[in-house]
């Protein structure tokens, strides 16, 4: 049995309990390889909340990746018990200051030997790794009977995102979100409302903008030779994933814009956007996406490939067929500073200076509003024929982003359904996913949502489901 780390300390509280166990030791002995089929509702957990013996009105919660976007996620939920911290860089936890916050949490580095010792002590997972983890941690999580948060893009293939959906669906008195801080918000609820309350007329194009990437890209594969922060298992990180050497192009926090872990600014940031417009406008599936992004010189007339990272700007297009009673509609999006051009009818400076924002195009009219939504639109136009405009009522349930932890932790505790939960999570990362597909490919995709299958590109079906390392299978 390949021993992964050796255990740091006997695990009292707020030290560390890291794993000696191999992969397949965690398969046979502790959670069980999952298939799509194998896939069997799942119950709440009839003890109370909290751990044993604990108030019924405290959540217990477990964590895995605290040092990035996890300590916000953590922040958000500490009215609760967090009873458990794993993360595969201790000091950069450490230097961010989480093992100062949460000191009674035990500490592991492999959320498999986590998941084996402190089942019984947390209700309630929250997932912040990078994006190429979260379906194996949420699979195995779900089998576990837990309550999930999970980091957006909810898993990072087409293939997961499906499994995922299934899964969760599956899990009857499971409670799930996605971190999608806008959603619920009154700004984004009321551009949903103006969309479903037809005043623009049918949408026939939506444009948006995003001033990300907020990290270095187009990059080529690192070539040097680097050592893996201290008592980091850099092979644990690379989980499913090609193995790559260790760079700090990679970690911490920058893997994004690396196809083998991220999925760029798409699978970033739309999600965002999407959550407003996805069901309002029946989006379901594209059946053609177009995508490019911008390219390297390292000297005169020498171009530099980097295939493996995206691009610093980015332009993709989905084209979404007639579908019920309303028309053809293109989503358009652009990052790295690119923005669009102002619609036919609509003055050239009208439109707001913002570095990001969505603009609606209908056939009655236009409607920008700002990237998370707006409370009241930035334009309406043409502006005579909206020179009297009354917001629709307000039919929407509201959760202000103050919010968007305690609504999670508290329908745990309900039962009830949160304003973004994992299924529809899941929905929204397949169209950032397809979109980050396009921008790999540098070719249009004809997508078959049915078949899961692009028609035009062979090469496109291979990122679709596929094989991770040795010892990874989902």
């Amino acid at each position: 049995m390949k021993t992964l780390l050796k255990p740091l300390s006997s695990g009292a509280p707020g030290e560390d309990r890291s794993p000696a166990m191999s992969r397949r030791g965690f398969v046979s002995g502790g959670i069980a390889s999952i298939t799509l089929a194998g896939v069997a509702p799942l119950l709440a957990p009839a003890r109370i909340l909290g751990g044993e013996g604990a108030p019924s009105n405290t959540l217990a919660i477990a964590a895995i990746g605290c040092g990035g976007m996890g300590r916000k996620y953590l922040d958000g939920c500490n009215a609760e018990r967090i009873v458990a911290l794993c993360d595969l860089d201790h000091d950069f936890v450490a230097r961010r200051g989480v093992w100062d916050k949460f000191p009674t949490a035990v500490r592991y580095h492999d959320y498999r030997e986590m998941f084996d010792k402190e089942s019984k002590n947390f209700d309630a997972l929250i997932v912040a790794t990078p994006n190429h983890t979260h379906a194996l941690i949420l699979m195995a999580a779900l089998q576990l009977k837990k309550h999930l948060y999970c980091a957006k893009p909810a898993t990072h293939t087409i293939a997961e995102a499906r499994r995922v959906r299934a899964a969760v669906l599956a899990s009857k008195g499971i409670v799930t979100k996605t971190s999608v801080q806008a959603s619920g918000t009154d700004a984004a609820r009321s551009t949903s409302e103006i969309l479903m309350a037809g005043i623009l007329g049918p949408i026939r194009e939506v444009h948006i903008w995003c001033s990300h990437p907020i990290y270095p890209c187009s990059l080529a594969r690192p070539t040097d030779t680097q050592t893996p922060p201290r008592d980091m298992n850099w092979d644990l990180w690379i989980g499913p994933a090609p193995f790559r050497a260790f760079n700090a192009a990679y970690h911490p926090e920058i893997w994004r814009p690396w196809w083998d872990f991220g999925d760029g600014t798409v699978g970033d940031m739309a999600s965002h956007t999407f959550h407003m417009f996805f069901k309002e406008l029946q989006l379901g599936a594209p059946s053609r996406i177009y995508g490019c992004g911008s390219t390297r010189c390292e000297s005169y007339m020498k171009r530099l490939e980097t295939p493996e990272c995206q691009g610093s700007a980015n332009v993709i297009t989905w084209e979404f067929p007639a579908r019920a009673t309303l028309p053809p509609l293109k989503v358009h999006w652009y990052d790295g500073g690119m923005k669009p051009l102002p619609p036919e009818g609509v003055p050239p400076n009208s439109l707001s200076q913002r570095s990001d924002g969505i603009l609606f195009v209908g056939e009655k009219g236009v409607m920008q509003t700002g990237y998370y939504g707006s409370s009241k639109p930035l334009l309406l136009a043409p502006k005579e024929k909206f020179q009297d405009f009354k917001a629709p009522p307000k039919t929407l349930r509201r959760c202000e982003e103050s919010n968007h932890y305690t609504e999670w932790t508290a329908a745990c505790k309900s039962g009830a359904e949160t304003v973004c939960p994992l299924d529809f999570g899941c929905e929204l990362a397949e169209m950032a996913l397809l979109g980050a597909l396009a921008l790999r490919c540098e070719t249009p995709l004809e997508w078959d949502a049915a078949a899961m299958r692009v028609t035009n590109d062979a090469e496109a079906n291979l990122y679709l489901d596929p094989p991770p390392r040795a010892g990874w299978k989902l």
